[in-house]
């Protein structure tokens, strides 16, 4: 995974099979304060169950102290993943990178 910083937002850009790591990628910028994050998903080709799992608890953990974590760079295959899931209701699922960071800055 590759983090970047952008203003006041933390980008997180996956690669395909890391988002197990995720919550350790993000837990040392959470500590600090940042709150906003996006998840920067356009280098990923394929979510499975366990990757969706591992999103889902960092957006959560994030959220606990109003943290924000939007996901950008879904393609047309995951963004039917999280629409069959009706995972609409958590995230936006139509940003790109720009966008995304703009919404949380």
């Amino acid at each position: 995974m590759q983090v970047s910083e952008r203003g006041g937002v933390v980008v997180v850009t996956v690669i395909s099979g890391q988002c197990l790591t995720l919550w350790r990628t993000i837990e040392p910028f959470y500590s600090l304060g940042h709150r906003a994050f996006v998840l920067d998903l356009s280098q990923v080709e394929f979510l499975n169950s366990v990757n969706v799992a591992a999103i889902l608890t960092a957006r959560n953990k994030v959220a606990t102290n109003e943290g924000e974590l939007l996901l950008a760079g879904l393609t047309p295959r995951m963004l039917e993943v999280f629409l069959a899931l009706r995972l609409e209701r958590l995230f936006d699922l139509h940003l790109d990178l720009a966008s995304a960071c703009a919404l949380v800055e």
